[in-house]
């Protein structure tokens, strides 16, 4: 039996391997070396599983990377189920094409057909080259032409030690010509790993779906000249390190198990991560304005220019409610769609108890918070309904109930003049007669709208990220702090009247009612989650707080902590220096001060019989936000470095979230709960 060269699969059947590629690469052709992209093997599993239903007429087609795609055989294309991505193209062969570049062994596969001829080759040697064969000169005069690849012809060699090889020639090469190019040919595609096929293959099914929004600056992001990945490639290495960490969890768990002599924990269930992208439909809605925009763009700096058109033009376009509501519409029907897909491709996932939440990143964050917003309304009509307060026709409408509140909330003007009540957005205000009128108390939360969505989100989220969010600022624009503020104050008071002449009317805050505002929005937790020094991020909890409530008073937001972690010591040691000199500086401004700070604060009753507040004196310490739902605190900032520079950390801050170990880790940690 001779030897051979470029024999990796030796077996009597070789295994079919699956490769793809993107289909808008150059196939590959007579110099093996076009194309933008090679050709790169499935996941192992993947290809057990194409090659079972290679030879059945009834299925098809097989969902590959755990479910995120699908493989069509008869086409052999691989279309993305859950995300916009170019479709690819799709592969299986035995028999490959080396080519080397430098130390590196680029394997090109050859088509079905071409595969065929060539194994039928191969196999015919190995026949003459037996014991019974009728030996090897007619086979090595002998020249296959392929099918596919017609400039090429395939035939056996063998060198002066006797080893064997397939290589394949330009057709138009003379058997002794000299100089002319050839390539070996090799059977199998030999040992090979996809970066975290092990790590997801031997956690257990998915069991908590996140779906994740993108933030400003996508239209700059996915730029071909840009070299910034794509959502949808953050996801992709999200995911991969996600599962990393979750095996490697296990395994330290195990091996604490075997010390203690206890039972080895389960494998961890698997986090699916699916993008939510909506910048074309933005885009591509606006292309007039893009138009004018560009044209009234200045010619000078223009990469500077590119990055404002590009970044700012999303959160201007968001601000307006057309371009608002075509924005929510994207994404709540992309989830609609994905959340459905996804349950098509793992039907028991609600069944076995799975789990979704939802993460907004930068103006996507925004966009959640939209979405929630919508959601509660939603879920409110329906208690309405329930409780038959209205059937919601123009007769016998729907009316809010009482949320506990004290407020009111609708989506339409049913009250004054078009002017002084627009019949779009949310308008919320207090339930008080003597406060409706009074468009200081009047605000919104949620988005402007010229007509209600025709869908909401379909589940309540287990919990909810805003990253790097500028929701702060959009909520102050709103004027929603008056509102929140005012559901505070009728959240629970007791009413009484203070003897006097003018027998004012006092309402006296109960000390069981929070210090915070009651609003929540349909999520079992929400944390707004930032870098100290992103320039884009903004606070929430300050925006629960009464109004009046002086900035020293105001609690710092709290650190993102994993369970059994504290602080850093660095940070400890700047919290000390912070509070100390807090102490000081409110020493000195009660020496100046002939009130003390813990005097009520009384209204100027002068002018009006209105009546006025008075807060008690409650504890910073123990405040509980509603709005955190599952959680105390909404604010969390992340852990900086020891020698992070605000300044130096502010150019990246914003763009990093999706890697910050601390912020990935306490991810899982949710996901898990």
């Amino acid at each position: 039996m001779p030897k051979w060269e470029g024999i990796e699969d030796a077996s009597t059947n070789p295994t079919r391997i699956w490769l793809s590629k993107e289909k808008t690469a150059v196939h590959q052709d007579n110099d093996n070396n076009n194309g933008t992209d090679s050709w790169k093997p499935l996941r192992k599993v993947d290809c057990l599983a194409l090659n079972e239903i290679i030879d059945n007429q009834e299925v098809r087609s097989a969902h590959i990377e755990s479910g995120r795609a699908t493989a069509y055989i008869d086409t052999l294309t691989i279309r993305y189920n859950f995300y916009n991505s170019p479709s690819r193209q799709l592969i299986g062969a035995t028999w490959f094409t080396r080519q080397e570049k430098g130390k590196e062994i680029i394997l090109h596969p050859l088509s079905a057909a071409d595969c065929d001829l060539v194994e039928d080759l191969y196999q015919r040697t190995l026949l003459s080259s037996s014991s019974l064969g009728s030996g090897m000169d007619d086979i090595l005069k002998e020249e296959v032409f392929l099918t596919d690849e017609s400039n090429y012809k395939v035939m056996v060699m063998k060198n002066g030690a006797g080893v064997l090889t397939m290589k394949k020639r330009s057709k138009d090469a003379g058997f002794l010509s000299f100089g002319e190019p050839y390539y070996v040919l090799q059977r199998g595609y030999g040992e090979y790993t996809v970066e975290g096929e092990e790590e997801e293959a031997a956690l257990g099914p998915v069991r908590h779906l996140v779906f994740v929004v993108h933030g400003i600056g996508e239209a700059m992001w996915s730029r071909d000249d840009v070299n910034i990945p794509s959502l949808v490639e953050e996801m992709d290495t999200l995911r991969a390190v996600i599962n990393k960490k979750l095996l490697e969890g296990w395994k330290r768990d195990c091996e604490k198990a075997k010390r203690e002599k206890k039972i080895e924990p389960p494998l961890p269930n698997r986090i699916e991560i699916l993008p939510i992208e909506w910048y074309q439909r933005i885009h591509s809605a606006s292309t007039s304005l893009m138009k004018s925009l560009n044209a009234a763009t200045l010619r000078s700096v223009s990469a500077l220019r590119a990055i404002a058109n590009d970044v700012v033009f999303d959160v201007l376009m968001y601000m307006a409610p057309e371009f608002c509501e075509t924005t929510l519409d994207c994404v709540v029907s992309q989830i609609h769609d994905l959340y459905h897909g996804f349950q098509t491709v793992h039907p028991t996932f609600i069944e076995d108890g799975g789990k979704c939440s939802i993460i907004g990143h930068s103006l996507g964050s925004v966009i959640v918070w939209d979405l929630l917003s919508l959601l509660k309304e939603d879920i409110e009509r329906q208690k309405a309904q329930k409780m038959g307060t209205g059937e919601g026709t123009d007769d016998d409408p729907i009316v809010p109930p009482d949320l506990g509140t004290g407020v009111s909330v609708s989506s339409t003007s049913n009250n004054g003049d078009a002017a002084d009540c627009p019949p779009v957005g949310y308008q919320a205000y207090a339930v008080d007669e003597d406060k409706i009128g009074d468009t200081a108390r009047r605000g919104a939360w949620g988005p402007t709208l010229h007509k209600q969505l025709t869908k909401t989100l379909p589940f309540n989220p287990d919990f909810t990220f805003f990253l790097g969010s500028p929701l702060g600022l959009f909520l102050t624009l709103r004027g929603a702090h008056p509102v929140f503020d005012e559901m505070r104050i009728f959240a629970k008071t007791d009413v009484m009247e203070v003897n006097g002449d003018d027998n004012d009317v006092v309402y006296v805050e109960n000390p069981t009612s929070p210090y915070s505002s009651p609003f929540t929005l349909p999520s079992g937790a929400i944390y707004n989650i930032f870098h100290p020094s992103d320039p884009v991020a903004y606070r929430i909890e300050p925006l629960l707080l009464p109004q009046d409530t002086a900035d020293n008073s105001i609690p710092d937001p709290a650190f993102l902590l994993l369970d059994g972690k504290g602080v850093r010591l660095h940070l400890k040691a700047r919290q000390l220096g912070d509070n100390m000199r807090k102490t000081v500086t409110g020493l000195f401004r009660q020496v100046g001060e002939a009130v003390p700070l813990s005097t009520s604060i009384k209204e100027d009753t002068s002018s009006s019989k209105k009546p006025f507040y008075r807060q008690s004196a409650i504890p910073l310490e123990s405040l509980k936000f509603a709005l955190g739902g599952t959680v105390d605190r909404v604010d969390y900032q992340l852990q900086t470095g020891v020698i992070d520079n605000e300044y130096l950390s502010a150019v990246m801050a914003h763009s990093n979230y999706f890697r910050n170990e601390d912020l990935i880790d306490f991810f899982i940690q949710c996901a898990r709960a």
